[in-house]
């Protein structure tokens, strides 16, 4: 794939061509791997990757530390809170350091929201977005993807529910990009002030019953507490489950059979009820298994992608 982008930012920042083509790979990777007897490739030994998480994860971090690994490449998990990022060294000197020692993919998470599209005309190391503010999670909505397809669902056509914190939600402006690409429509539902329409084409809900009775498929977000200050986040916390969480009940009700995702970790007993998540509706551990073998797959892309603009280059006096 040799215009796959050197900063992978965005689903914006891909051709529904590329994205396709990760979806065979990835599929290829599940098909290889999946029984733990193939080696990692060969052809793959030669490179260093690196995870560099600055804000706390479990799913994203561990899940690329093993396509890294998979794939056999060396693995760097580099520990930002013991390092010269405390000392007042900005990201992009950071960066460079580690494309200077070697590294040739950096998987950043960062707090801060559009941090990427700043390295996109002059890459200090090819990147690949973990998660930055509240923008996007573009990984994440490709192996969700990727989950729907491997499991036999058909998106044309049909009605994908994303239930909860939507403004808030990096994935969700990951998700409302790539979705349609496949024919879907998209609907957020949840208290009013945690919606947001970003285009004509996004219905918006506060009413789960009526909502949940169009839709095929469903997604459910995780209320994040760390965004909040607003003193009705209180309120609607406390309400949260009787209006808007996801029970067996709930879905059993509606006389058809929805798959539920969600992107991980969730409050239990506030946006999902216990019993949900050991239902056979529950895809929360196919997500979980196919995000390596989708990480492997973007990984690979940008490994392949020939680009030699990279890193850091002198100015002539």
């Amino acid at each position: 794939m040799n215009k796959f982008p050197s900063v992978f930012e965005s689903i914006d920042d891909l051709t529904i061509e590329q994205i396709r083509s990760l979806m065979t790979v990835s599929a290829q990777n599940k098909l290889r791997f999946q029984d733990r007897q193939f080696a990692p490739y060969e052809s793959y030994r030669k490179y260093v990757i690196a995870t560099s998480f600055l804000e706390h994860s479990t799913r994203t971090k561990h899940s690329f530390g093993l396509a890294i690994q998979k794939l056999g490449c060396m693995y760097v998990d580099f520990n930002a809170e013991k390092s010269s990022l405390q000392k007042g060294e900005n990201i992009e000197e950071t960066l460079l350091t580690l494309w200077h020692q070697g590294v040739d993919i950096c998987v950043l998470r960062t707090s801060v929201s559009n941090q990427f599209k700043e390295f996109k005309s002059k890459p200090p190391i090819k990147l690949i977005n973990g998660g930055d503010g509240i923008n996007e999670h573009p990984t994440q909505a490709l192996l969700d993807l990727f989950t729907l397809i491997d499991s036999g669902y058909e998106l044309e056509g049909k009605t994908i529910t994303i239930v909860g914190d939507s403004l808030h939600s990096r994935v969700t402006h990951s998700l409302i990009k790539l979705l349609p690409q496949y024919g879907a429509k998209i609907i957020l539902c949840g208290p009013s002030s945690y919606l947001f329409r970003e285009d004509s084409s996004l219905e918006l809900s506060t009413d789960l019953e009526e909502a949940l009775s169009r839709t095929d498929i469903l997604y459910m977000l995780r209320i994040q507490k760390e965004r909040h200050n607003s003193p009705e986040y209180a309120e609607i916390y406390e309400s949260y489950h009787q209006n808007f969480g996801i029970t067996l009940e709930r879905l059993k009700n509606l006389n058809k059979k929805i798959p539920v995702l969600p992107p991980g970790p969730a409050n239990i007993g506030v946006e999902i009820a216990a019993d949900v998540l050991k239902s056979e509706l529950f895809l929360g551990y196919q997500q979980v298994v196919n995000s390596v073998y989708a990480r492997m797959a973007i990984v690979m892309a940008m490994l392949e992608n020939g680009d030699k603009n990279i890193g850091h280059k002198p100015v002539s006096l």
